[in-house]
């Protein structure tokens, strides 16, 4: 069995349809708010467990003196790691903490005591001093580059299910993502006071309740006393006047909301008080508060303990049990985007009427996304973060080609299915007549060309002009897969040198008609030899068939390998 570190992207699909079904169709349909911890932004901004090893070094270098303030600083720090007398023979203070034997051993011991850690007062300093100063806060963290987990985070909030996050991370990255989606940062209304809330609305809130890194760093008077790290501080977080509004707005979460947390310990007291008496019902299908973990620590089990208070002790085997995600951040994000992506697809496909679909019909177009879906988890596995920015600059550049945009090479701004969830996509009337569903029959199809071994399914690279939706590969030739809305739309793909009438590795498939000059250009292969692009008209095959056995059998005829 895998494990939460172990488990792959495919691997969670199957968690997610198979025995979490019910809580993947539950995020799906928006029911969840992200709760986010430090365990998503670990590779990325130096994580709790490497800011702690930069603190002892920073802290190592300013010692002066056995009697210096730093130094007992630094000495009450190791006695909050409880080191045996052997264990401290194996430190030596004139060497860095990074060349130590104990270190890791030193840094596992500290990682839940991190706020007694930065706790620790010197004289004459402010109390704050060993985050900012020496800790040099505003470098560690200034903003960095997204991982995978926030680019999926990011194209979950644009994709439209995901409306509320509550993070005690300090790090910008889910506003950097937003920025490498090519979405402006303004598209999270951020907020570390209630008084932040009364801004514009963004797509998505961000309650960042611990503090922000970008505001403090940018305006240190009136954010830097905000950043909450300090035992003391995240104490009496919970009576501050500061942060009045933000507990009244994170209850409020918490009682309309089911929660998903991944990366968040729930060590922090102030954290757990916020979710006692909730509301929830331990037993309500989706479950109402998620982990992702392999097992639950003592934090999430308080969590647990008293959101539902007295019908905890009798249950908390079953609570527990079906509070557990055992899957980490990257798998399972990627696994709830792909799911998220796909289910709209599939939500897409059941709104064609043709009489050749049918119900049998859609039932093969889902097993062909499904089968598509897995192909994707597979192929994006190995290398997770770039995983995610091929999904995302994949959505930009196929939508632009389909809605019949510039084509501009680099990559082009994320653009989702919908900014709805699926349920709420299949009813906006505008969507019947966008050519979606007509383009989500397609890569049913071309998914179950999959299945039945006829070709297998790459892409090229989303920032050149002449990638397209996917590339089909069969044993004697292969072709790029190019979506358009409209015919109309196809003459702009051509203008914009996505292809060349005269290429023959190329399949366009339009959801509307397509001009008999387009469908076929007998003239130029006769003088040439070489076969021109192949134009697939979805429309024409729906209308033009008996069953959905004719679609797919006239489909395979048309893409030509």
């Amino acid at each position: 069995m895998p494990t939460a570190t172990t488990i792959t992207i495919a691997e969670t699909l199957d968690l997610l349809d198979g025995p979490l079904s019910s809580f993947s169709a539950g995020f799906q349909a928006g029911l969840y708010a992200l709760w986010l911890g430090s365990g998503i932004s670990r590779e990325r901004v130096v994580g709790l467990d490497g800011v702690l090893a930069k603190l002892l070094e920073n802290l190592r270098l300013r010692i002066i003196g056995a009697d210096c303030e730093h130094h007992r600083a630094f000495d009450r720090i190791l006695d909050l790691a409880d080191l045996s007398a052997d264990e401290k023979a194996q430190i030596d203070i004139t060497q860095p903490v990074g060349t130590w034997p104990i270190r890791t051993e030193i840094i596992n011991r500290l990682w839940d005591k991190y706020s007694k850690v930065l706790g620790i007062e010197l004289q004459g300093q402010p109390l704050d001093y060993l985050l900012w100063d020496v800790l040099d806060f505003p470098t560690t963290f200034a903003r960095q580059r997204a991982d995978a987990e926030h680019l999926a985070i990011a194209m979950l909030v644009l994709e439209g299910v995901v409306s509320d996050l509550a993070t005690a991370n300090w790090d910008g990255l889910l506003e950097a993502a937003m920025v490498e989606l090519g979405r402006p940062n303004e598209t999270f209304r951020v907020a570390v006071t209630g008084g932040d809330l009364r801004g514009p609305p963004g797509i998505g809130t961000l309650y960042k309740f611990h503090g922000c890194a970008n505001r403090a760093i940018e305006n240190e008077s009136e954010y830097r006393p905000l950043l909450v790290a300090r035992e003391a501080a995240i104490t009496h977080w919970a009576n501050s006047q500061h942060f009045t509004q933000m507990r009244q707005q994170l209850r409020a979460l918490i009682a309309r909301s089911r929660t998903l947390m991944i990366g968040l310990s729930g060590q922090d007291t102030n954290i757990q008080q916020l979710f006692s008496a909730n509301g929830w019902s331990w037993s309500s299908d989706p479950v109402p508060i998620m982990f992702s973990a392999q097992e639950l620590s003592d934090g999430q089990k308080s969590i647990l303990e008293g959101a539902y208070l007295g019908d905890y002790e009798a249950h908390r085997d079953k609570i527990r049990a079906d509070a557990t995600l055992p899957a980490f951040g990257k798998p399972l994000l990627l696994a709830l985007l792909l799911s998220t992506m796909f289910g709209k697809l599939v939500a897409l496909a059941g709104l064609l009427t043709s009489p050749a679909v049918g119900t049998a019909g859609k039932q093969s177009l889902v097993e062909g996304l499904k089968a598509l879906k897995r192909a994707a988890a597979q192929a994006g596995n190995a290398n997770r973060y770039e995983c995610a920015r091929t999904i995302a600059a994949l959505m930009g550049r196929v939508t632009e080609q389909f809605l019949g945009g510039a084509g501009s090479a680099g990559r082009r701004p994320y653009m989702p299915l919908s900014a709805q969830p699926a349920h709420l996509m299949q009813h906006d009337p505008a969507v019947v007549f966008s050519g979606r569903p007509e383009a989500a029959a397609a890569l049913g199809l071309i998914g179950q060309g999959l299945v039945a071994n006829h070709w297998s399914v790459a892409v090229d690279d989303p920032e050149q002009t002449t990638s397209g939706a996917l590339r089909l590969v069969a044993l004697a030739a292969q072709a790029r897969v190019f979506l358009a809305a409209n015919d109309d739309n196809i003459n702009k793909l051509i203008a914009s040198g996505a292809f060349d009438e005269e290429d023959d590795d190329v399949v366009i498939i339009c959801s509307r008609e397509v001009t008999p000059r387009q469908k076929r250009s007998p003239s130029k292969s006769w003088r040439t030899g070489k076969a021109s692009p192949r134009y697939v008209s979805i429309s024409d095959l729906l209308g033009g068939s008996a069953s959905f056995d004719e679609v797919q059998e006239r489909f395979n005829r048309e893409v030509g390998l």
